[in-house]
């Protein structure tokens, strides 16, 4: 007897050691800095935010201990401090919640990769760079640990109607007309969860009237109380970020804006509202053969580390339910399958090039199982196209449509014939459609993804010429005007180092013009011009 006893006794202490001991610990910082002698511009909303998010997580999120921080306290020292407390406290198997309402900028720095640093505009000087808190953050040792960023970590300029969270233009070394910044230096922060309300090359805005707040926190906000997406009674932070996203998106073109959240690290599992609850185990489900089964790449393709975190087992489980969503999948992935065959590598070309002939084949996987799909393709001026004869013959590319996918955060594949697989982690909105870009090139080539700025990254510059002397490439496209976006593609690359330059005739110099261009891969480039030519103009 007293031998069970102590197995009884035992038990409840690891269950409660495991279930109960987790703790949940916020840390929010927020200025406007209002009154600040450094010649920072001042912003209106930001400490309000910092405020409804705190007001937010201590209403929904139980969490035990929360501290904010405003105004002219938000200082690089203060920050370490608070940081160092919370890493002291935090253990293992805690939830670590930490927010930034602010500025964010660049700053030239000859050992960050590409030549500037982000940095955390802090009240007064010295600011906080992203290598510091990269230090910082190491001290917290519990993975479930999640940042989210509400400022731009690029600059921009204001605009009637709302405010951007950054005003610097960006640095361009003296006796240049222009810099390139190409693959932005990403810190993990030791895999620990990072969002941030835009892209790297994107202002975040705040807007006031009726929402009065920055519309990502707005939305983030909301989504502690109403972004349980299966239906689980608790809210994931992957599960907050995607239900905040699209809102945002939206939100921000209503304004003439462009700001798409984004986020890097692993942060599934990570509960922001709500409690779990234990799950009965799932049945086991009888394996049937499939009835018309679709044809699999007949080159297994490698399996890279993922762009953006795959779910884990540790995020809670999509479950049946009757809350469903479409899942559409719009890719690069080109649908002749003859495409390129000529440039391939003799080796390769005399052992795999008979196969390569007729539609490609493609696969969708959601959770790791096969879904059925419909395909349908989109012509591209960019993907799959050649010039012949002077003149541009577009490609088609591969556009994927899943039906009914139930409500919740998905790991979604995708493997085609020739193609590296691609997974990413999407969120499936229930009765909507769900868009999900996946961009990629064949495997033996690469690509470059640009965008082309005046300034500041947040006045894109139209028609502007782009220039690749030294390309090879399938298609044989060296020249292209930039879009109505300011964006600029080439495709279809042979992997190795590229110059870029920003027109056909005249000579203007760029910092930092070198591309590398890797297998598989698309390479993300940035060109910020002080210079503007004729024939080019401004988005705003």
């Amino acid at each position: 007897m007293k031998s069970l006893i102590s197995i009884i006794g035992i038990s409840l202490f690891l269950f409660s050691t495991d279930v109960f001991a987790q703790k949940r610990f916020g840390l929010i910082f927020g200025s406007n800095y209002k009154g600040n002698k450094a010649g920072i511009p001042e912003l209106n909303l930001c400490e309000a935010d910092a405020k409804y998010l705190h007001d937010e997580i201590k209403r929904v999120g139980k969490f035990d201990e929360i501290k904010i921080v405003l105004g002219k306290d938000v200082t690089k020292d203060n920050i370490q401090k608070e940081i160092k407390a919370l890493a002291s406290k935090a253990k293992a198997d805690d939830t670590v919640f930490l927010y930034f309402s602010g500025h964010g900028a660049f700053q030239r720095d000859e050992k960050a990769k590409n030549g500037m640093r982000n940095l955390i505009i802090c009240y007064d000087r010295p600011h906080l760079s992203d290598d510091e808190l990269n230090d910082y953050l190491e001290g917290i040792k519990s993975p479930k640990t999640v940042f989210v960023f509400d400022c731009c970590f690029s600059g921009g300029i204001a605009k009637k109607g709302k405010a951007t969270r950054g005003s610097a233009n960006v640095p361009i070394p003296e006796g240049s007309d222009g810099t390139v910044k190409q693959d932005s230096q990403d810190f993990f922060f030791q895999d620990k969860a990072i969002i941030s309300s835009a892209d790297d090359n994107q202002t975040a805005i705040e807007v006031g009237g009726t929402i009065n707040h920055g519309i990502f926190t707005y939305n983030f906000g909301k989504a502690l109380s109403s972004g349980d997406l299966n239906q689980d009674n608790v809210i994931t932070a992957l599960e907050a970020f995607f239900a905040s996203k699209d809102e945002t998106v939206n939100m921000a073109k209503k304004y003439d804006h462009e700001q798409v959240p984004q986020i890097s690290g692993n942060a599934s599992g990570i509960f922001l509202a709500g409690e779990k609850k234990p799950e009965p185990p799932k049945p086991i489900e009888p394996v049937k053969p499939p009835v018309n089964p679709t044809p699999v790449p007949d080159v297994q393709p490698p399996k890279p580390e993922p762009e953006t975190p795959v779910v884990t087992n540790e995020e809670p489980p999509v479950v049946p339910t009757n809350l469903k969503g479409d899942l559409v999948i719009k890719t690069t992935i080109i649908q002749d399958r003859a495409y390129a065959v000529s440039d391939l590598p003799p080796e390769i070309r005399i052992t795999s090039g008979k196969k390569r002939v007729g539609n490609r084949s493609i696969r969708v996987l959601i959770d790791d199982k096969e879904v059925d799909k419909t395909i349908a393709t989109e012509s591209s001026n960019y993907w799959g196209a050649v010039k012949r004869m002077g003149k541009l013959i577009p490609g088609a590319t591969y556009t994927l449509t899943v039906k009914g996918v139930p409500a919740g955060v998905h790991k979604v594949t995708i493997q085609a014939d020739d193609y590296p697989e691609v997974q990413k982690t999407q969120a499936v909105l229930p009765n909507k459609r769900n868009d999900l870009e996946v961009v990629t090139s064949m495997t033996g080539y690469g690509a470059i993804r640009g965008k082309v700025f005046y300034k500041t990254l947040d006045n894109p510059v139209l028609n502007q010429p782009i220039f690749m002397p030294t390309i090879t490439s399938v298609s044989g496209i060296q020249k292209l005007n930039t879009d109505q976006n300011g964006n600029f593609w080439f495709t279809n690359l042979k992997p190795g180092e590229y110059e870029i330059k920003a027109t056909f005739a005249e000579d203007l110099n760029l910092n930092n013009a070198d591309i590398k261009v890797r297998e598989g891969e698309v390479t993300e480039v940035d060109i910020i011009l002080n210079v503007k030519l004729p024939s080019t103009k401004t988005k705003y």
